[in-house]
């Protein structure tokens, strides 16, 4: 028999009273965990959530849905955007934000680090060395900075990429590896990305990185969940596997 989950936010879920204008609703039904931020006017995260959090800016990062409303974002380096209604956004940790207009904005955030927003004490650890060396790898791969890259890996270093399509196979030693980035980026026209979801670590030379790869080539959009198991010795990458949430389809579009 099939096992269903249901769980209704409203009368299950955990209530985090922001110090005013609002609340974090935290609740699941099995895997599918999610955050409903209500955020009324007057609300700005600098004054409402700083003071439960503890940190200068907020250094949860969030990804989500505004269903109602508008924010306007403020990031560390300066960067401003507004997030308005229907749009889905990748909002980086270290911002301030606040509420436009007289209208509550109303948001779902499905970030693993959104489970302890708006909670004391509950600050988001920066991780080891391993997983910041993952989060600088997959900055690097998305903005093409092939030095980034070639620092962070052993000179032979291997990528096991699963599947069937043209590019599956064992690229061995470093140049290998670039070459095989090159060659993605060739295919779909610069628009491979691989966004980095969520990363994990013993501390001991291991990490598994989770990510969202989206690509465009002739029209076509690929948009499929994967993983990365990264192997290191002292600072450098020395194994990377690839796991595919959805091989038929990497294997149909890198056909």
């Amino acid at each position: 028999m099939a096992q269903i989950l249901i769980s209704s936010l409203a009368k299950e879920g955990e209530k985090r009273p922001f110090k005013a204008h609002g609340h974090a609703l935290v609740g699941s039904a099995g895997a599918a965990c999610f955050t409903l931020g209500t955020f009324e006017p007057g609300w700005r995260w600098s004054k409402d959530v700083a003071p439960i959090a503890g940190t200068k800016s907020c250094q949860t990062r969030h990804l989500g849905y505004v269903i109602s409303g508008q924010m306007h974002v403020i990031a560390d380096d300066g960067t401003e955007v507004d997030v308005r209604t229907g749009e889905a956004f990748d909002l980086p940790a270290g911002h301030d934000a606040f509420v436009i207009g007289d209208k509550p904005c109303i948001m779902l955030d499905i970030s693993p680090q959104a489970t302890a927003y708006a909670r004391a004490g509950a600050t988001t650890a920066a991780g080891d060395r391993y997983t910041e060396i993952v989060r600088k790898g997959y900055q690097a791969f998305n903005t093409g900075d092939i030095d980034t890259l070639r620092g962070l890996l052993s000179i032979d270093v291997i990528q096991h990429v699963p599947g069937a399509s043209r590019f599956a196979g064992d690229y061995k030693g470093i140049d290998a590896v670039l070459e095989y980035y090159g060659h993605l980026g060739e295919f779909t026209n610069g628009t491979a990305r691989a966004h980095l979801v969520d990363v994990h670590s013993d501390g001991h030379g291991h990490a598994v990185a989770n990510h969202v790869l989206t690509a465009t080539r002739n029209g076509t959009k690929l948009v499929t969940r994967g993983s990365i198991v990264f192997t290191f010795i002292g600072e450098k990458a020395t194994d990377l596997l690839e796991l595919h949430a959805d091989s038929a389809a990497m294997d149909a579009f890198f056909a």
